[in-house]
């Protein structure tokens, strides 16, 4: 059986890691469990709460203004 060097196998890491269904399967092919909680404390209250975590993008706007070269940058100004 040929060896694998260290380079290939953490690029194959990390490209399993990326995908749940690849680390589905590799927890199955060496007789673990999966869980798709791979963070924190395992028990059933996080994994309730987990599900109820906002991961929305929304920001809001900062109350003061930047000013470069004594002239004011905004959302609107394009360079």
């Amino acid at each position: 059986m040929k060896k694998i060097d260290e380079a290939t196998r953490k690029q194959a890491k990390a490209i399993v890691d990326k995908s749940p269904k690849l680390k589905a399967l590799k927890s199955y092919s060496e007789g673990e469990k999966y869980s798709e909680i791979s963070t924190g404390v395992n028990d059933q209250a996080y994994k309730d709460g987990y599900d109820k975590i906002n991961w929305g993008k929304k920001k809001t706007k900062p109350k003061f203004k930047v000013r470069i070269n004594g002239v004011y940058q905004d959302d609107d100004t394009r360079w």
